[in-house]
């Protein structure tokens, strides 16, 4: 049946209403996203704080958001002064080539037979530093502009997160106002399973919090501890790559092996044999703590989970760590559901 010409003129005047507001939101897309993941992350902490320390609705967001940003902000801010150290490091071992390299580990000189033929070995493959500057200056010129620009893209990225931090304070202020007007919605979209849909998403989200960004943080902790105390070449850097790679659900192993390397290399012995002990230790901390959280209250096999993050994560960055397991989650419900209604034998 034919929609009457009046109808049919309100709603495109609606779908264009509704595309001009998308459109004007747009730019603030991502904070918005961010700020939302973030209030359902704090929302326990929020009400735990109005309990246990009598704290007023307002008191507790501003303690969440001072503490949150100082936790952002400090580790950032030591992490970068690392890198900094890290790239200068580079860079004079570039300037000054092979007086600047590593010599090879004495474990391995001083091998039966093999040992003496290893230091030109170790020194041919990495003595020769200028000449691979020389040769290839033009490819690296460019892949130094791409790591300026991705890092300048990252900082605006880091304060959108602490702009969101904020606009997620003020969420958990007004939660109940927020999560009433949020239930009527899902019950005029979906009458049947709102109450379903609101706690699929909520739990997913924040088990994924615990279980990987929780986890790659704790990992990473550990890792660059271990590293600094250890005082292996490189460790801040080391240490951001390994954050990076736990995130993308890859983990720590390769930083590890590199890590292990330098410490043989450059440590005494006995203690080599205990920052190796140290860092495998850490690296095999997420197989323990992920099953444990990540389908932790979830009608929802862990599989489904970590395909969502990893899927998330490969098409939408970070956010999509936390969109990709909530909408892979909700499907994997809704077919259930479909399935399960559509195997019934008819009447």
């Amino acid at each position: 049946m034919a929609l009457p010409l009046d109808a049919l003129i309100r709603l495109l005047l609606l779908a264009g209403l509704g595309l001009a507001c998308a459109l004007i939101l747009q730019p603030f897309a991502q904070i918005l996203v961010w700020a939302s993941l973030l209030a359902v992350i704090l929302k326990p902490l929020h009400l735990w704080l109005q309990k246990r320390l009598r704290l007023g609705r307002w008191w507790a967001a501003g303690l969440i958001m001072v503490v949150g940003l100082l936790v952002l902000i400090g580790p950032v801010g030591a992490m970068a002064a690392a890198l900094l150290s890290n790239v200068s490091e580079l860079v004079h071992l570039v300037r000054h080539g092979h007086h600047s390299l590593p010599q090879p580990p004495a474990l391995l000189v001083e091998i039966p037979v093999v040992g003496p033929a290893i230091r030109p070995v170790w020194h041919g493959l990495l003595g020769d530093l200028h000449a691979l500057v020389r040769t290839h200056s033009e490819a690296l010129t460019g892949l130094g502009t791409r790591i300026l620009e991705t890092t300048l893209a990252k900082g605006l990225g880091f304060l959108k997160l602490l702009v969101s931090l904020v606009l997620a304070a003020l969420m958990l202020v007004h939660s109940e106002a927020l999560l009433l007007r949020l239930r009527r919605f899902l019950h005029r979209l979906v009458p049947e399973h709102a109450d379903t849909v609101q706690m699929i998403t909520a739990t997913t989200v924040r088990n994924v919090s615990r279980g990987v960004v929780g986890v790659a943080f704790l990992q990473t902790l550990l890792i660059g501890l271990g590293l600094v105390a250890a005082d292996v070449p490189w460790s801040g850097l080391l240490t951001a790559v390994a954050l990076i790679l736990c995130l993308l659900q890859i983990g720590p192993l390769p930083v590890v092996l590199v890590a292990l390397v330098m410490a043989w290399s450059h440590l005494p012995p006995l203690l080599a044999l205990l920052l190796t002990l140290w860092l495998l230790a850490a690296t095999l901390l997420e197989h323990l703590l992920k099953p444990l959280l990540m389908a932790r209250g979830l009608p929802v096999p862990m599989l489904v989970i970590l395909a969502g993050v990893l899927g998330g994560t490969l098409k939408a960055g970070l956010a999509g760590l936390f969109l990709g397991p909530v909408l892979l989650s909700l499907g994997y419900h809704f077919v259930r559901l479909w399935v399960g209604t559509s195997s019934q034998p008819a009447p």
